[in-house]
């Protein structure tokens, strides 16, 4: 069960997976390289030329779940339907070399497809301890709607790769709708029998 932080929850998440693997590395290639939730815009405004931006840049709704049957919590309650959403992250190295900027990104591709589950001791914030489990997907974006990503930002295309996370569950914070019991469960069975 997840309530309005999972999005912070999330981000946070991928921050500290991020950071465990390259900014704490003992690789001098990686060791001290900061992670950032800014937006790459915002990265080159407050004047950090190395670093890696994980931007959220888009939360959408998971069309296909919203019409899920709703989970009876007890005799008399059923719970409301909780928002799914999944959410798009653009990740940018930032470094004055190319070969920089190419090694961090190949060790964050790394870092996401280790770590393609999110559960357990990866979650951080108010889904730390849950048993809730995410999915990290390598976004398969063309050039264009890169760029037009890029052109949202005012911003010269960089470097970058787009990953999603789904599912992420935001809970009603509404009562339960009341009902009616379940007092009689019936079954039957037929037969199909064909006419030739």
């Amino acid at each position: 069960m997840s309530d309005y932080t999972v999005i912070g929850a999330l981000s946070g998440t991928l921050k500290e997976l991020l950071r465990h693997n390259i900014t704490q590395s003992p690789d001098p290639a990686l060791n001290g390289v900061e992670i950032h939730l800014l937006s790459p815009k915002e990265m080159q405004e407050v004047g950090h030329t190395t670093g890696i931006s994980l931007w959220l840049y888009k939360v959408s709704r998971l069309a296909d779940m919203v019409n899920e049957p709703p989970e009876r919590i007890s005799a008399t309650q059923i719970a409301r339907t909780p928002l799914p959403i999944v959410l798009f992250y653009l990740i940018t190295p930032f470094a004055t070399h190319p070969e920089t900027r190419h090694v961090l990104l190949g060790r964050v591709l790394q870092v996401m497809n280790d770590h393609a589950i999110l559960r357990g001791a990866d979650l951080e914030g108010s889904l730390k301890g849950s048993h809730e489990q995410y999915r990290l997907n390598l976004e398969a974006l063309t050039l264009e709607e890169l760029s037009l990503v890029w052109e949202a930002l005012s911003e010269p295309y960089q470097l970058s790769v787009t990953y999603l996370v789904q599912v992420a569950r935001i809970d009603s914070d509404a009562e339960p709708v009341k009902t009616m019991p379940v007092i009689v469960k019936q079954t039957t069975y037929s037969q199909i029998v064909s006419a030739g």
